[in-house]
């Protein structure tokens, strides 16, 4: 959210270079356009470079509801801990929020209804199943279209992960923010098709609900701002928690390095501030990853 200007120094010819014979001046005076086209080769290079990791970074890390683009969150974020002590939850709420802001989002006053709920548990697994139990229709609104279906939410609620979460998207028309999709046990929606494009689309998909659910079991070795930055991250996009990121500038390799991975990077950094700049109303990821591409490629040509 921060970006830096660039400086450039340049230097001119003094009096006595000036007057120099014709013949010492041929040198300099063909060395400068190649020293431009080498600066442009590299900046070519360099956009190249942050489109292939863009693309390599969504596919392999994100997930989105099957058949649909990248959701993200549209609307003022409410954090919410439960079973955390006083102490930590409002530590870990304060840091989750501060990074929803850094991205390009905004947070809820006090007393909202929560978006993003925490939950610290001893037993992840035992944790997870009791939530869906208790709202079965809260984790699953619609057969289609907002979550990442049964297969993936058996599994939400098995396993060791130290960290587990479950998001809930909503496809919404892009004007009016009305629900685009059919939801158990209401009435179907009717939507206006506005234009035809394909660039964009009359509907976007918007987060809408996300349990995160830290298994204090396995965190001891970790740094709380550290882990409250991965769930910060995993709050803001919807990661897949099967996505392979050995060899990226993550805050999701936490586990796996915790002792040199103290808070996000600023890969992640760069990610979710494009995520949330990107025009959001794509017709589908690979157009959306491009858009991404090109919001990370402004923000490092402006530092």
């Amino acid at each position: 959210m921060a970006f830096w200007a660039m400086l450039a120094l340049s230097a001119g010819l003094t009096t006595s270079q000036a007057q120099a014979p014709v013949q010492s001046q041929a040198p300099a005076s063909t060395a400068a356009p190649s020293q431009v086209e080498d600066v442009e080769v590299v900046a070519r290079m360099r956009a190249a470079q942050v489109r292939e990791r863009v693309d390599a970074f969504i596919e392999t890390n994100m997930a989105p509801a099957p058949g649909r683009p990248l959701a993200r969150w549209n609307k003022p974020v409410c954090v919410a801990t439960a079973y955390l002590s006083p102490q930590y939850a409002q530590a870990v709420i304060d840091r989750v929020a501060a990074r929803i802001i850094e991205a390009g989002g905004d947070v809820a006053g006090p007393g909202c209804k929560a978006d993003v709920m925490i939950v610290g548990s001893e037993n992840g697994a035992e944790t997870a199943q009791t939530l869906v139990k208790s709202d079965p229709r809260g984790f699953r609104p619609s057969r289609s279209a907002t979550d990442r279906g049964s297969v993936a939410l058996r599994r939400f609620q098995e396993g060791d992960a130290p960290v587990r979460w479950w998001h809930v998207s909503l496809p919404v028309n892009v004007d009016t923010g009305e629900l685009a999709v059919h939801l158990d046990g209401e009435e179907y929606p009717t939507n206006t098709v506005r234009d035809a494009s394909r660039l964009r689309t009359n509907v976007r998909d918007d987060l809408a609900r996300i349990v995160v659910v830290v298994d204090f079991s396995k965190t001891a070795n970790i740094r709380m701002s550290a882990l409250a930055d991965y769930v910060a991250f995993v709050a803001l996009a919807q990661v897949n928690p099967d996505g392979d990121t050995a060899g990226q500038d993550t805050i999701l390799n936490l586990f796996a390095d915790p002792q040199n991975i103290t808070e996000l990077s600023q890969w992640d950094r760069d990610y979710l501030a494009a995520l949330y700049k990107a025009v959001p109303n794509r017709p589908n990821v690979r157009q959306q990853a491009r858009g991404i591409a090109e919001e990370v490629i402004r923000q490092r040509n402006g530092r």
